[in-house]
């Protein structure tokens, strides 16, 4: 087993019934071993994890799945611990063989654990990915049986493309349906207690992607071209630096024209009204005066709709925006082709350009820290990518010296 865990956490042994599995901890070399009885016989297994609160979540797995089948009469000691000496003392030559699961089935099971623990859009991704790509590749393979070698041709003829699959897939996008492949094949190695040869396989470089910022002409041609009705929305969205579905989730309750703010607490994604993406992302972001302004339009000729932007009393749709007005707006315009999504870098850009504080700026988009900022968009900030000296030197200028 993999020792990753980060730091080392003590605690006793737990207590449960007398014939039922327990996790302990070894004083002498600070590892877990697993404690049991089995046909009469006190079995000690012993693990190379380190007491963490994590390795004991996952070795608890194990434990549940002992006492289950010591209950149901269907421990095999020799597939729950392979390498164990002690297997020898159980082994039944009239016994049947092992219960093989598909990778289907498992990878079905591990999904259905783990929507709980996603957003929406993001489970509707990994099906999509997992019924598209991995289980026409793997579904009828037995789950134990996957091998690195497997796995590492399988990407190779995504990538590349093959006789029955002639196109080739970025590399970024290789990675993502590689992913989920390693994380059911290691929920599924620590379930079953099988080694996981695919642990270490590393992702594929990728070159970063660099954002493109339309200009300040463009983003004038573009608000002066767009129809009547979308010119406030595309001002607040180029001037917020919203995201597409904090803006199509934004509702007049999360606004305060007054004190010009706009409490961020939601977004709309797949017609579903949620959380935002993160903690960073619930933030107050200040309206400028194009922004406020705008809204304030927007607020005298509204809709019965709860919603800021709306179309027939519901909220606009990505789809709707992309299709009929964003993409053939700027095929009119002759402006290169850029996701909606970019109006989020321009504005961020804008800020950078007109000498903001980048603290604040971080704060308005949502981000963790200011380092995001510089690391995607310096190359597009004059004022802030010059390495002339110029700005250092007009302000080293300012001191008087005596000499």
């Amino acid at each position: 087993m993999v020792d990753n865990a980060p730091q080392m956490v003590h605690y006793a042994p737990i207590n449960i019934e007398v014939n039922m599995a327990t996790i302990n901890v070894r004083k002498e070399t600070s590892k877990l071993y697993i404690d049991f009885r089995y046909k009469g016989v006190r079995c000690r297994e012993q693990t190379r994890m380190r007491d963490t609160v994590q390795n004991r979540r996952l070795l608890k797995r194990l434990v549940n799945r002992i006492d289950a089948e010591i209950t149901l009469n269907t421990f095999d000691y020799s597939d729950a611990f392979p390498d164990s000496k002690k297997a020898t003392l159980f082994t039944d030559s009239n016994s049947s063989t092992k219960s093989i699961i598909t990778f289907k089935d498992f990878a079905h099971t591990w999904l259905k654990e783990m929507r709980p623990t996603w957003r929406v859009s993001y489970f509707k991704t990994v099906s999509y990915l997992l019924e598209a790509k991995l289980l026409k590749a793997f579904g009828t393979e037995d789950v134990e049986n996957i091998s690195r070698a497997d796995v590492l041709q399988y990407r190779s003829d995504l990538c590349l493309g093959n006789e029955n699959n002639n196109s080739r897939l970025s590399a970024r996008y290789v990675n993502r349906i590689i992913s989920i492949m390693l994380s059911i094949l290691e929920e599924a190695s620590s379930r079953f207690n099988f080694p996981n040869h695919c642990s270490d396989i590393s992702p594929l470089r990728t070159r970063k992607m660099r954002p493109d910022p339309f200009t300040i002409d463009e983003v004038e041609s573009i608000i002066n071209a767009c129809p009547t009705e979308f010119k406030d929305y595309f001002i607040v969205r180029f001037f917020s630096g919203l995201r597409t579905g904090e803006l199509h989730g934004l509702r007049w309750k999360n606004l305060c024209l007054k004190s010009r703010s706009i409490n961020v607490r939601e977004s709309i994604v797949d017609g579903v009204l949620g959380k935002t993406k993160s903690t960073y992302s619930d933030r107050f972001v200040a309206m400028s005066d194009q922004v406020h302004d705008s809204l304030m339009r927007i607020f005298k000729n509204t809709e019965n709709s709860e919603y800021v932007f709306s179309r027939n009393g519901k909220p606009l749709t990505q789809s709707y925006i992309t299709q009929c007005v964003w993409y053939p707006m700027l095929k009119q315009l002759n402006i290169p082709r850029r996701r909606p999504y970019t109006s989020r870098h321009t504005a961020a850009s804008i800020w950078l350009a007109s000498g903001e504080n980048p603290e604040w700026i971080a704060r308005q988009l949502g981000h963790k820290s200011s380092e995001v900022l510089f690391n995607y968009y310096s190359n597009y900030i004059p004022n802030v990518t010059r390495s002339d000296g110029e700005q250092a030197n007009k302000f080293l200028n300012k001191i008087e010296v005596n000499l």
